[in-house]
């Protein structure tokens, strides 16, 4: 799969201004383009997240849409579905061993999970994952902030 090759073996160009943006650009086209089930699941997660919190969508620095509370970051969206949220390490060990979740493409040791948005089907455990991801980013256990 070409975005696990361009995360893992050419991470480098993430710190070129533009380029990730350009290729998250180039993920959502193809999903436009070949998986319609996964773009309306993402297009469905994202109006159900900004209609129960009081979230602010951006563009986030490595590409896709981020979702953020003031300053924090909560977690961000991908243009192939894959969503990357932050709930800690002790959940996340969790929600991987009981298989809801993944560890972070990029960073597995991490407090960061990723979780792939296919079909509106799984619009209920991405959901129940940010529910998680906003109490822990806004519960003040948050020790540093993600700009």
């Amino acid at each position: 799969m070409i975005f696990r090759f361009v995360v893992k073996e050419l991470r480098w160009l993430a710190r070129i201004p533009v380029l990730p943006q350009l290729f998250d650009a180039g993920l959502m086209i193809t999903t436009m383009l070949f998986n319609r089930p996964r773009l309306r699941a993402m297009e469905m997660f994202e109006n159900a997240v900004c209609c129960k919190y009081a979230i602010q969508k951006r563009p986030h620095r490595f590409g896709g849409v981020g979702f953020f509370i003031g300053t924090t970051e909560i977690g961000h969206l991908h243009g192939n579905g894959l969503l990357d949220l932050f709930v800690g390490k002790s959940f996340r060990t969790e929600q991987v061993r009981q298989g809801h979740a993944l560890l972070h493409h990029v960073f597995p040791d991490s407090g960061w999970i990723s979780f792939w948005l296919r079909t509106p089907a799984d619009i209920a455990q991405a959901l129940e994952l940010f529910e998680i991801a906003s109490k822990y980013r806004t519960s003040g256990q948050l020790i540093s902030r993600i700009r």
